[in-house]
């Protein structure tokens, strides 16, 4: 993993607004702010924050569905896991994820 730049908090106030447009550009990545280049604060945009905070949902309710299918005493397939995989990263839809396992079950 490559190492994050860091800007200083010094560099950070000085370039305030322009660190703040950075990170509105398409494809920017967030920026890292702390002291002796050790990153102790990242500045992103919302829609990063957003799809961030969508993607730990995801995760968090696909490890609780399999919590409440295990619990029942029941293992899922290894191609349930996969649909379950590809709705934790944002591939599926709940709904698709819902008509696939359907279909294959009223076969």
């Amino acid at each position: 993993m490559l190492l994050p730049e860091v800007l200083s908090f010094r560099e950070f106030r000085a370039g305030l607004a322009a660190t703040l447009k950075r990170v509105q550009e398409p494809g920017s990545g967030p920026v890292f702010v702390g002291a002796h280049r050790k990153p102790e604060a990242v500045i992103m945009s919302v829609s990063q924050y957003e799809h961030l905070r969508d993607a730990a949902e995801r995760r968090e309710a696909v490890d609780e569905a399999l919590a409440s299918v295990r619990a029942e005493g029941l293992e899922p397939s290894p191609e349930d896991l996969r649909l379950f995989s590809a709705v934790a990263a944002g591939d599926l839809t709940t709904d698709e994820l819902r008509k696939q396992v359907l279909a294959r079950y009223r076969r």
